[in-house]
């Protein structure tokens, strides 16, 4: 089983092949608005590196937000066109999922204006689905999930962000994940600013 794994919903740019459960090479890059530019061409490169062609794959897994709004169409546009030229299947994950892994974790992403994207998640199952909501609101979902690990965009808690090895992080999520039926009509997920009281549903 060859996989191939792609993020670019938000800071990083990750590009990953796997074959049987274990990554063959990778690529993950920091730099906001890179994702467009560079998407296609370190898939080719990893593609090129290893003498594959994208018929050798069984799978793509792709990030399918939250997150920028240009970024999270990158992967997505990629993988609805080699679905459409290949047998292909498609699989996606959260982004914030993503940031979490397997762990206990809160993850938190920078949604612009004093927001947030985030959700809790235990050993890839959601506690708290992803939402948006105000800076001001952290404090209030930190405390009630106290014995979560915090990832993301830390600086929001006064913390240096840590990176994580995402692309395996998103192969072993999507285990857990079925196949996306409808490819074409597969549409990246926007979040709306949700009601405080609503947090810790």
């Amino acid at each position: 089983m060859k996989t191939i794994v792609m993020d670019s919903a938000n800071k990083y740019i990750v590009v990953a092949i796997f074959e049987d459960g274990q990554c063959i090479d990778m690529i993950q890059e920091a730099g906001h608005r890179k994702q467009s530019e560079y998407a296609i061409v370190y898939l080719k490169k990893l593609l090129d590196k290893h003498h594959l062609q994208i018929l050798d794959f069984d799978e793509m897994v792709i990030t399918i937000g939250p997150g920028s709004y240009t970024g999270v169409r990158v992967a997505l546009t990629i993988a609805k066109t080699i679905a459409a030229t290949s047998d292909i299947q498609i699989k996606t994950v959260s982004s914030l999922k993503a940031l979490a892994g397997m762990n206990k974790a809160i993850a938190i992403l920078d949604a612009r204006s004093q927001k947030v994207f985030t959700g809790v998640y235990d050993h890839g199952q959601t506690i708290v689905k992803d939402q948006m909501i105000e800076v001001s609101q952290l404090d209030e979902l930190i405390r009630h999930y106290k014995d979560y690990e915090l990832v993301g965009d830390l600086s929001f808690v006064g913390q240096e962000d840590r990176e994580v090895n995402l692309a395996q992080q998103i192969y072993e999520l999507a285990e857990l994940e079925e196949y996306v039926k409808d490819v074409d009509n597969l549409v990246p997920e926007y979040i709306k600013e949700v009601e405080a009281k609503k947090i810790c549903q």
